[in-house]
Parts: structure tokens; C-alpha cells; sequence
């Protein structure tokens, strides 16, 4: 982001040096009127470019932090293409240098090669625009593809849970009740055995 805000910055440097020159021997304060005219004109014909190439997208609040980015960048873009050479025929204009009709044929030039240029750059951002929303409609369904994963793993891991828990209690009860099974039928073989021997020492006494 450094980068791009710096190249940013020379691009606007650049643009305001060329029309500042381009202008010739006019007075500084004729120069500083053209400069911020023309720059807010460029931004003011990027920005409708851009609501244009909006048009039929959903915006998302990454594309609306992504709008002043990119009209920053063409708005310099757009004034070194075009007002250097206006501000040139501007200045001959001015001095009596060039013909009024000649100016306006190169004003019509420099429009239509604006349009050009413009209409370029509406394809570009609304290229722009349908990746942005190609990447978030991906990143939420991997989202929602991910939390379908964990649910029907959490469920898997639960019924597995289940089912050896249930595995382990039914056989600890199994166990148990065969040792106490075990035990009630010894206890009856010693009782009986007890009574055995009780009954053959009676006999013996008789």
C-alpha cells in the first residue's frame, strides 16, 4: 500500500509540473486556476466512470474502500494524457499563437481521445470490481463449505463417542452381572455343600 500511495503522489506531481510548464509565460495565478479546474474536472469525470462501471455489481465495502484508491490513481493518469497539450494550445491561444477554430478542432480531438480512454478504463474497473466479488462469493462459500465439514464431523465424532461408550457400559454391565451370577451359583454349591456334610455328621452320630 506504501507504494502505490507514492506512486500515486509522483503521478499528481508529475501531472501538475507538465500543466504548470505547458501553460507557458502565463501569470502564476492564471496557472494555479487551470491546475485545480482541470484536476477537479478529471475527478469529477474519473469518479462518474467509476459509478458507472459499478452499475449491475453488488458494491461491497471492500470495493467502496477500493473506489478512492483507484480514482486517485487515474484522476493524474487521465490529466497527463490531456490537459498538458490543452494547456499548450491553451497558452498559444491566449498570446494569439494559434486560431480560435484551430484550438477548438484540437479540443474535439483531445475530448474524443478522452472518451476513448474513459470508456478503457470503464471496462478495467468493472473488471476490477466483478473479481473483488468473485474473490468474497469464493471466500464465503469455502467459509460455509468448512463449516458444513466440522458439523458433520462433530455429529461423526459424537455418534462414534456414542456408540463406544455404549459398547463399554453395556459390557462392564454384562460383566458384572455374570460375576454376580457367578457368585450367587457358588454360594448355592457351598450351601448345598454345607448342608451335605451337616446331614452326613448326623448320620455318622446315630
Amino acid at each position: 500500500m506504501p507504494i502505490i500511495l507514492l506512486f500515486i503522489l509522483i503521478l499528481n506531481i508529475v501531472s501538475i509540473v507538465l500543466m504548470y510548464y505547458s501553460l507557458g509565460d502565463l501569470g502564476k495565478k492564471e496557472k494555479l486556476i487551470y491546475i485545480v479546474v482541470g484536476t477537479a474536472v478529471m475527478y469529477i469525470i474519473t469518479s462518474i466512470v467509476y459509478w458507472f462501471s459499478t452499475r449491475g455489481i453488488e458494491v461491497t465495502e471492500v470495493s467502496e474502500r477500493g473506489k478512492d484508491l483507484i480514482t486517485f490513481l487515474f484522476v493524474p493518469i487521465n490529466g497527463i494524457i490531456i490537459l498538458p497539450l490543452l494547456a499548450k494550445s491553451y497558452s498559444k491561444l491566449k498570446y494569439g499563437n494559434l486560431d480560435k477554430s484551430v484550438f477548438l478542432k484540437r479540443g474535439i480531438v483531445l475530448a474524443v481521445i478522452l472518451l476513448i480512454v474513459l470508456i478503457i478504463e470503464c471496462i478495467y474497473f468493472k473488471n476490477i470490481q466483478q473479481e473483488v466479488v468473485n474473490m468474497l462469493n469464493a471466500q464465503e462459500n469455502s467459509i460455509e463449505q468448512q463449516e458444513s465439514t466440522n458439523s458433520v464431523l462433530n455429529e461423526t465424532t459424537n455418534e462414534v463417542t456414542n456408540q463406544i461408550t455404549s459398547t463399554i457400559v453395556n459390557e462392564t454391565t454384562n460383566t458384572i452381572s455374570n460375576v454376580q451370577s457367578q457368585n450367587t451359583i457358588d454360594n448355592v454349591v457351598e450351601s448345598d455343600t454345607a448342608n451335605d456334610n451337616v446331614l452326613e455328621s448326623s448320620n455318622a452320630i446315630n
